[in-house]
């Protein structure tokens, strides 16, 4: 009787392991396929005003500043140049098959690329090369929007 016993306890136990480890093989691996961009996906407008959405708030900390350290303003307009070539990157290279982006969407990032061509001429003196690409970049990112917007 007492060998029954433990042969049942024992496979109890080991059933009970065996479900746990299941389960938790299971789970971890549906994080894995459940990931916010999975579930949220962003499209080529969203990431492109994300990254005019960081221009703009970069901009916004350089004309606040009362002292201008030529090397931090040199470094954040690189970087701000950088990232409206991203964005301009994003809206010319969407994929075909990405649907269309909702109206308010696009209005939403006129108006962002507007409050930083507005911030530019508040900026501090930088060389004429890179404010004129600057200034490029906007006209460039305004426009495919524009026509964007008229479709």
């Amino acid at each position: 009787m007492k060998v029954y016993s433990m042969r049942k306890r024992c496979a109890a136990l080991l059933l009970a392991i065996a479900f746990i480890v299941s389960v938790s093989h299971a789970v971890g691996g549906q994080s894995k396929r459940l990931s916010f961009d999975t579930l949220f996906p962003t499209n080529a407008y969203g990431r492109a005003t994300e990254q005019c959405v960081k221009v703009w708030g970069a901009w916004d900390k350089v004309i606040r500043s009362k002292t201008h350290i030529s090397v931090e303003v040199v470094r954040i307009l690189d970087c701000s140049l950088g990232q409206l070539v991203l964005a301009y990157a994003h809206l010319k290279n969407i994929p075909k098959d990405e649907k269309q982006p909702l109206a308010e969407q696009l209005h939403y990032l006129s108006r962002v690329i507007g409050t930083i061509s507005d911030r530019s001429a508040e900026l501090p003196k930088m060389d004429k090369m890179r404010q004129a690409c600057l200034k490029r970049l906007i006209v460039k990112i305004k426009t495919m929007l524009e026509a964007r917007m008229a479709q």
